[in-house]
């Protein structure tokens, strides 16, 4: 949170620095209880993916859309290098969580249901979800490198993570709402472990420096860089255009290879899209070629 010198007095009569440093508190604990919880499955998960020591992982946090996740470990398989995705599921709905395994072991792809966590508040439930798996699994694998990418971020080009880290020790694409503060998008962003392996990293949101879900990580990461001195992934918005349809849509593209869907989770804005994006999916399929889908 910010420190107490920050506030203004607008702030300091509102009592908002006692209300902020309350909520934080409080996420803090509930933080740390859930992260102490081990669902059964998980002895036999980090078994299975011990191979993974040094190597590249990809973190996908699926909620709830089967359908995404099935095409990003699809799109994954084509274009993303030298770098296994691995499932966690964060979904409220056990037909959801039944539907999501199978989709993972249709595709090969290691799957964990993390423990429930009933929290309806967006931000927190995806922060708690990182900050068990970094705990959990990713310490103890210690992967050369680490990516958490949104179960609707598809890699429509060839994506190789390491030659995103080959300058710096983390990438992603930048996101706050003042200026003298920033941190990584939660749902495209890739670090080197060893550099970051004893630090507290904690994926919960920071509101009060305008930082959304990850931005707790403020003190111990993006502090010690100069935001001018690093590169961060292009976000941007792509005409497409399909044969089957007689105009152009718009799409989110992030670091010129990955297509986000959007607001597919908690809202279930897939359905508006759906027809869109399965049309697209077919022609990627069809001709693998991404480029020659984009609108001049």
């Amino acid at each position: 949170m910010l420190k107490l010198s920050e506030f203004s007095v607008k702030d300091w009569l509102k009592l908002r620095p006692l209300d902020v440093a309350f909520k934080q508190v409080r996420n803090d604990i509930w933080l740390r209880y859930y992260v102490s919880q081990k669902p059964a499955e998980l002895s036999q998960f980090l078994a299975d993916n011990r191979y993974l020591v040094g190597k590249n992982i990809a973190i996908v946090v699926a909620f709830e859309q089967p359908w995404a996740v099935n095409w990003l470990l699809q799109m994954a398989k084509k274009n993303l290098m030298n770098t296994t995705v691995l499932v966690f599921d964060n979904s409220h709905k056990a037909s959801a969580r039944a539907e999501l395994k199978a989709v993972c072991k249709q595709n090969g792809a290691p799957y964990l249901a993390l423990p429930m966590n009933r929290t309806k508040h967006v931000n927190r439930s995806h922060g708690m979800a990182m900050s068990w798996i970094y705990d959990n699994v990713i310490n103890i694998i210690q992967p050369k490198l680490f990516a958490f990418i949104d179960h609707d971020l598809i890699p429509v080009s060839e994506v190789d993570f390491e030659e995103r880290l080959a300058n710096q020790q983390f990438f992603g694409r930048a996101g706050g709402k003042f200026p003298q503060y920033w941190s990584l998008w939660a749902g495209y962003c890739i670090f080197m472990y060893a550099t970051f392996k004893h630090q507290p990293l904690n994926f919960l949101y920071d509101f009060s420096r305008g930082l959304d879900t990850g931005g707790r990580n403020w003190e111990c990461i993006y502090s010690h860089f100069d935001k001018a001195q690093i590169c961060f992934a292009k976000n941007e918005q792509v005409n497409i255009k399909l044969p089957e349809l007689q105009q152009a849509a718009s799409v989110q593209m992030i670091d010129e290879r990955w297509v986000h869907i959007g607001g597919i989770s908690y809202n279930d804005g897939f359905k508006a899209k759906s027809d869109f994006f399965g049309l697209l999916a077919d022609a990627l399929q069809q001709n693998g070629d991404w480029h020659r889908f984009i609108a001049k």
